[in-house]
């Protein structure tokens, strides 16, 4: 009796191996693969970014300083007489307030592939402006003047945008390292652009001298070194410093151009990596 009790709980022990062994079998191949960082073959991989441009130059900013200049030569030298708001005389000997021009914010929006372990191809969306601040000219009715007015500087300085675009870029970027939490990488773009511009076009309409915006469309190139660094294989951190050059042409101006340079700061995502880990 003893032994047919032994025989029998072995045989419930078989039994019980033979029947989970399927599902141990189905449950070891269903395991996760092994997290994998940063930049690789066959990752996508969506970038947002943002932050300032800290030079900026090109000769449709050259052109905006040099009516800037011409306008405070004027008038320092008496040839052009400084009025406040409307006609109201301005202190003789005072200075004029500085005039500046800065660049406003960056934004872009980049989605790259990994062709191969270090080289990826990426299109990318991105905007830029330029902002201008300085003195206007004006005129006011001057019946001793042969045109009928005389010209004069407002001394209240105006703002305004001088120089807005939207990129739409394609481009290549190198990784130095491949499958890594840091990712270092340099990158080359080529881009067309749309843009709208402040062009001063110096005559004189209803006795001011108007700033017209002009639309218009162009090329672009841009040159980026950057850095990435995953917190987690789906997600990082994403710094950059770039130089780009745009030429530009509108029914104002058959060619400007415009130059830049800044940093960027934002964050990355490898759409491959979420869901797998």
């Amino acid at each position: 009796m003893r032994n047919a009790t032994k025989r029998l709980s072995l045989l419930n022990f078989i039994f019980i191996i033979l029947f989970f062994c399927p599902f141990l079998a189905v449950d070891s191949q269903t395991q996760r693969p092994e997290p994998v960082y940063g930049f690789y073959k066959g990752g996508f991989y969506m970038s947002v970014l943002g932050g300032e441009t800290a030079y900026i130059g090109g000769s449709l900013v050259q052109r905006e300083q040099a009516y800037q200049n011409g306008l405070r030569t004027q008038a320092t030298l008496g040839i052009m007489p400084v009025r406040m708001l409307g006609v109201l005389p301005f202190p003789q000997n005072f200075p004029l307030p500085n005039d500046k021009i800065q660049a406003g914010n960056t934004r872009r929006v980049s989605m790259e592939y990994g062709l191969t372990e270090h080289l990826g191809f990426f299109i990318s969306y991105s905007t830029m402006s330029v902002v201008a601040q300085g003195n206007n000219q004006l005129a006011f009715p001057d019946r001793n003047s042969l045109n009928g007015y005389t010209n004069y500087v407002e001394a209240v300085p105006i703002t305004n945008t001088l120089y807005k675009d939207r990129n739409y870029g394609l481009g290549l970027n190198y990784h130095f390292l491949s499958r890594n939490k840091f990712d270092p990488f340099v990158g080359l773009e080529v881009s067309i652009l749309n843009f709208d511009a402040k062009y001063r076009t110096g005559q004189v309409n209803n006795l001011y001298y108007p700033t017209y915006t002009h639309p218009g469309t162009g090329i672009g190139g841009r040159v980026a070194l950057g850095m990435n660094y995953y917190v987690t294989p789906e997600f990082g951190f994403s710094l950059e410093v770039f130089g780009a050059r745009k030429i530009l042409k509108s029914n104002a101006f058959s060619s400007e151009s415009i130059n830049h340079a800044g940093f960027q700061f934002g964050f990355i995502f490898n759409m491959d990596a979420i869901g797998k880990y």
